[in-house]
């Protein structure tokens, strides 16, 4: 800087040099010297400060350069890190996802569980495997359909997860006084495993019981991702390394590595990457701060500039990303989230005596029209719902849609009549049929309404009634039209009620088994007895089997119960060794892949003869999925079991089934029996029943018998066995011994009938058959006497 400024100095004295006073000549200088020293020394300290300032930022930038590249290494490794926990993170999100599906859908017992495994979602987020672990450390289910083998690091991992939930579990028991009733997410434990040399992400998802509960050794559900090329590739675009590299060995070319731990620190492989070359020549680094200050100020400038135009266009952007936030992207109606808002802010602002209702609609038989039709078509379906309800409803009204084919309806309203009204005006508007291309589809709605303030003053109150309406209303058929009252509420909670003492009923042991004789065709002898389960409740007292075997069904205890039945019977048959026990199987049990387990598990421990079992099965396990029911009850049969079809006639009964399914034996549903005696065409079809079932080569057991006419008529039928009231009700295991061995007393007016089987046409015939009485007294009392005896 000196050598420029004495040059500018001797150029200003060249100027004075015309001047022809001597004197003035030599002060010139001087005087000029005086008259810019301030100017100059100000000129002087302002460029000492910058250049200092520059030598200090280039001494800075010097420094920080020199130490970047350290501070790149742990920047590259920590940019990895996050990129790595963002995938497990996507992995573990959506495994929670497919484990909530699966257990709304009945947990492992589901049919469709492998449905659920297939991957899906963005490409580099799926995962390759799947596998559902049952409580026996089996696969229940896996993807692909053909990976049945549990792998070895799997299997260690859902051990040590299941040794970490027990802790949890405790703990978490000790302090339910302190919980509410809110369910809890479902745990999630990410780790990396490997399996044939292969480092993969995992994500394991203990599955809760049907009533959100965790049990010690629950099944858990396993997704998994490979670290292969795709992986890496996704890992270095999400960490902006270049040439990013993995292999479960170091790599030896020099390159940065980044050692890769599972959850228990263990080394699983090796990242590495190219690290660029950040090192900067030493010229150029002085050049760097005045660079850098003309580039700052250039980008200030253009910065404010930039600012200020997108100002503007930030506030529009926000209020479009708002508007995405809270609006369904197929409908354009306002998402779950915004009618929430929306239902609050009417509520808030209703004045009496007016209210404001909130409408749920269920779109029928929607998941046909997916699977059958394709989605494409459910969509089109789904926005002309959209346009219907619209139009329905007036401008007053909110319309969203809250779940795939559910819609909801927030609007102030004058009266329930007025909500009434609405309601149908939205049914009407769905009843026509939907034209999609050539396709005709037919889709109605059930719909659920909660009024405020006659049902509650919150949103979370009205959505929670209204919910509770839509779903009975789904439960009573296609296209109804509820509105909420306080009896579902109590059905609920009477449901609930029955599920938390039927759980503690079944840990206590306090059910019992009763049982009803099953006797010959002539009433006679008791052949066997059928196990019914009952139970007194230590407060409400003796609950139908009616009521506590559906929610058994529901809740999933239907498994638990039946086995319960199931080994009781079997221990308490065995004090009537001579005859057999029928023991009846909820549909429940025969989707159950365990059944044939269980059944030979109780069969070894009673020790009682397979002869003398029959397994009591409803049409409705044929009409569910023939083939598996086919296989399974020919396994059952395999153990030397016999399978009956209860209450034939009242369902499908279809003709097919009997030809090819194994079946042992015809229970006629006591529907038909009822008749009897009372309608000339009422044993019409039962002889029809029994004569199908003689053809197939079945025995035929008539139930529900009251009536000694019931009796005889049967008798004539051709009956093989007869089960009632008539001959005896259900009763412990002691007194049916006690009656087995005393026999049947039925009182009988006159006599038993000689004719054939299958001669029934109408009651006359046993009026006629009263004649014999005297032989089938004596007979009977052969039969008596040959019971005592056993």
């Amino acid at each position: 800087m000196e050598p420029p400024a004495e040059g500018g100095l001797s150029g200003v004295a060249a100027l004075h040099e015309p001047v022809a006073d001597d004197r003035l000549r030599s002060e010139a200088p001087r005087a000029f010297a005086r008259a810019t020293r301030p100017i100059s020394g100000s000129l002087l300290a302002l460029a000492g400060a910058l250049a200092c300032g520059l030598a200090t930022i280039g001494a800075l930038v010097y420094v920080l350069t020199m130490r970047d590249s350290q501070a790149a290494a742990e920047r590259h490794h920590a940019s990895l890190t996050r990129a790595l926990a963002e995938f497990q993170t996507v992995l573990a999100d959506a495994t929670v996802h497919r484990a909530q599906v699966i257990a709304a859908r009945g947990g492992i017992a589901a049919d469709d569980l492998e449905q659920h495994l297939a991957p899906n979602g963005l490409p580099r987020y799926r995962h390759q495997r799947a596998y559902l672990i049952g409580r026996d450390g089996r696969v229940a289910a896996s993807w692909p359909s053909d990976a049945k083998a549990v792998p070895a690091a799997i299997t260690a991992a859902v051990t040590a997860l299941r040794r970490e939930i027990s802790p949890l579990r405790s703990a978490r028991s000790r302090s339910f006084g302190e919980r509410d009733d809110r369910a809890e997410p479902m745990p999630v434990t990410n780790d990396i495993v490997v399996i044939d040399r292969q480092p993969m992400l995992a994500a394991l998802v203990p599955m809760p019981d049907q009533a959100g509960g965790m049990p010690t050794d629950p099944p858990v559900l396993v997704a998994l991702a490979p670290i292969d090329a795709t992986m890496v590739g996704a890992l270095a675009d999400a960490s902006g390394l270049p040439g990013l590299r993995f292999g479960i060995d170091p790599f030896e070319d020099g390159g940065p590595l980044h050692s890769q731990t599972d959850r228990r620190g263990r080394i699983v492989g090796w990242f590495s990457w190219d690290e660029a070359d950040g090192a900067l020549s030493r010229h150029l680094l002085w050049l760097l701060p005045i660079g850098g200050g003309i580039a700052f100020l250039g980008f200030a400038a253009l910065s404010l500039l930039q600012i200020r135009r997108a100002a503007g266009g930030l506030g529009q952007i926000e209020v479009e990303l708002r508007r995405i936030a809270q609006e369904d992207s197929l409908t354009g109606m306002p998402n779950r989230r915004r009618i929430i808002a929306l239902l609050g802010r009417t509520i808030g602002e209703r004045r009496a005596p007016d209210g404001v209702v909130f409408a749920c609609l269920d779109l029928d038989s929607f998941k046909e029209v997916n699977e059958v039709l394709g989605h494409d078509v459910g969509d089109k379906v789904i926005a002309e719902t959209a346009e219907r309800l619209r139009s329905a409803v007036s401008s007053q009204a909110a319309i969203g849609r809250i779940d795939g084919d559910e819609f909801a309806v927030v609007m102030p309203v004058r009266s329930g009549e007025s909500a009434l009204d609405t309601a149908r005006a939205c049914a009407h508007a769905l009843s026509k049929p939907f034209r999609i291309g050539d396709q005709v589809i037919h889709v109605s709605a059930s719909i659920g309404f909660a009024l405020a303030p006659r049902d509650g003053a919150t949103p979370h109150e009205l959505i929670r009634r209204a919910d509770l309406a839509v779903r009975a209303a789904k439960k009573g058929g296609r296209g109804r039209i509820l509105a909420f009252h306080h009896g579902l509420e109590e059905e609920i909670n009477e449901r609930r009620f029955i599920e938390q003492e039927l759980r503690q009923a079944l840990a206590d042991g306090s059910l019992s088994v009763f049982y009803q004789p099953i006797v010959g065709g002539d009433g006679l002898r008791i052949v066997g007895a059928e196990a019914l389960v009952r139970w007194k409740h230590p407060t409400r007292g003796n609950i139908p089997p009616s009521v506590f075997v559906a929610v058994a069904e529901q809740t999933g205890l239907m498994i638990q119960l039946g086995g319960f039945v199931l080994r009781r019977a079997l221990a308490d048959a065995r004090d009537w060794p001579t005859l057999y026990i029928a023991i009846n199987l909820s549909p429940i049990q025969v989707r159950d892949r365990g059944l044939v387990r269980t059944v030979a598990g109780a069969l070894h421990e009673s020790g009682i003869d397979p002869a003398r079992v029959v397994l009591e099965i409803t049409e409705g396990v044929l009409i569910d999925n023939p083939e598996e029911a086919k296989h399974r009850l020919k396994e059952l049969r395999g153990l030397g079991v016999k399978i009956a079809l209860d209450d034939f006639g009242s369902g499908y009964s279809s003709l097919s089934y009997l030809r090819r399914l194994p079946i042992d034996k015809l229970k006629i549903d006591k529907e038909f029996v009822a008749p009897l005696g009372r309608s000339a065409n009422g044993g019409v079809i039962l002889q029809a029943i029994v004569a199908l079932g003689r053809a197939l080569g079945l025995s035929v057991l008539a139930e529900g018998v009251e009536t000694e006419e019931q009796r005889l008529l049967l008798r004539l039928a051709g009956c093989d066995e007869l089960q009632g009231f008539l001959f005896a009700r259900p009763m412990p295991a002691p007194d049916f011994v006690a009656f087995a061995a005393s026999g049947v007393a039925v009182p009988l007016p006159t006599g038993e009938p000689s004719e054939p089987a299958g001669s029934l046409a109408g009651p006359a015939e046993a009026e006629e058959a009263a004649k014999d009485e005297p032989a089938r007294k004596s007979s009977g009392a052969a039969g008596q006497g040959a019971l005592a005896d056993r």
